[in-house]
């Protein structure tokens, strides 16, 4: 069967920059995370909705914050901007690989999606995809699509489309759907599809080596996504199982489960896929059952076992797509009560080693009023920017995307040792 080595992984290190303040600042200044799990910043400042593409300073993180989607009913390129103008998913990355550009695909209007510049945010294009797709995590240049039968690659700059694979023995593939990913160097994916004889089925598939996997029977549970581990080693699929809902199973590419089903409801639940200090592939997400209920927590996909990540607090959506800041998970954490100190309407990044250690970024302003008033935070690749939906303290407000910025200040990335794996 070959063998393949995980250290062809590239985790590029980003450099911390020295941070000029806004605009008009002179002096050089450096602004530290807050990085106390106890203290409780709730509730925050209420500060006007901030103008379209104009920065304001979060007043207490101090961190720049930018909205990235315009104003309902004004133009953009050939249409306008809709009441709903946000990016998709906390695990569906919106940076391409070297963060040139931004994909925003929930205009509720035409055109969608859109995709903005990487830095400026300045609206670019819009693109139809020949599928349901992701960014390559390595090549800038391309987005990896699924559709019916098929597997390819789409060059977003030329429209130029490479059928990696057909399949003439299965239909209806997909992405996940919506929550699926391709393995942190692109190159493993696990489509979800009909095989011939009406069997529900997912598979491993190398897109390097054209090289298919054995076939998971999947009938008899009601899937709600389905994906590569961030390795390729492993399927993990959420499903509702034996009449339990938010349940688990995990197989490693030839088929075999690994451990028992995960039957503990939502435990972890809104969970991303990545590789903790260990070089062990893990799923990191909040607890929804005891005893760590609300909080964040990893479990291994090799064998379930579960390391708490944070004190409190009652998390919402979990991103682990910062691919170039391994040893870390960013988290959104929606409720504003006080049930549940001390993260209330906070994006933090979290520690993978168990240290409880934590970097509390930005205030969401976020009221939670539908499924497109959920936050989804989501990090750049490198970890140093997180983009999130909010109302702006508006039940009933426009939703747009707003984008903190910690380029300057967040802590270097570990050099996390990748074990190699055996094929």
């Amino acid at each position: 069967m070959g063998n393949r080595k995980n250290s062809n992984i590239n985790f590029y290190f980003f450099v911390l920059y020295i941070f000029i303040g806004l605009a008009g600042a002179q002096e050089k200044t450096l602004v530290q995370p807050i990085t106390d799990p106890d203290v409780i910043l709730y509730p925050e400042p209420q500060i006007d909705r901030p103008a379209y593409l104009q920065p304001l300073t979060d007043p207490v993180f101090k961190a720049p914050v930018i909205r990235i989607t315009g104003d309902a009913g004004t133009p953009v390129l050939d249409g306008q901007w809709a009441s709903i103008a946000r990016h998709h998913y906390s695990k569906d990355q919106p940076w391409n690989a070297d963060q040139t550009l931004i994909r925003i695909d929930r205009n509720q209007s035409s055109p969608n999606p859109i995709y903005l510049d990487g830095q400026t945010y300045q609206v670019l294009f819009s693109k139809s995809s020949p599928g349901e797709d992701r960014w390559h995590p390595q090549n800038p240049d391309v987005r990896i699509y699924v559709r019916d039968n098929e597997i390819g690659l789409w060059n977003i700059h030329t429209d130029n489309i490479t059928v990696i694979k057909s399949f003439k023995d299965y239909t209806n593939l997909k992405f996940g759907p919506y929550e699926g990913n391709c393995s942190y160097d692109g190159r493993w994916i696990a489509p979800l599809g009909t095989r011939s004889d009406g069997k529900k089925v997912t598979f491993a598939y190398d897109m390097e080596a054209k090289k298919k996997y054995p076939d998971i029977v999947l009938d008899g549970y009601d899937i709600d996504w389905v994906s590569i581990s961030a390795l390729g080693n492993y399927i993990v699929v959420n499903a509702t199982i034996n009449g339990k809902r938010d349940n688990t199973l995990v197989f490693d590419i030839y088929g075999k489960q690994m451990g028992s089903i995960w039957s503990e409801y939502g435990r972890p639940s809104h969970y991303d896929l990545t590789v903790d200090q260990n070089g062990d592939e893990v799923a990191v997400g909040v607890s929804k059952s005891a005893p760590d209920e609300g909080r964040v927590i990893k479990r291994r996909l090799s064998d379930g076992t579960v390391t708490v990540l944070t004190k409190g607090g009652y998390a919402s959506h979990t991103s682990a797509r910062n691919y170039n800041r391994p040893g870390w998970v960013y988290v959104s954490f929606q409720y504003r009560g006080d049930k549940w100190p001390p993260y209330l309407d906070e994006i933090v990044a979290v520690k993978l080693d168990g240290s409880m250690k934590v970097e509390r970024l930005v205030h969401m302003h976020t009221i939670l009023n539908g499924y497109y008033t959920e936050a989804h935070a989501v990090p750049s690749p490198d970890g140093s920017r997180v983009m999130w939906a909010s109302n702006w303290d508006n039940a009933n407000g426009p939703v747009n995307s707003y984008v903190v910025d910690w380029r300057p200040a967040i802590s270097a990335p570990e050099n996390i040792q990748i074990k190699p794996t055996e094929r």
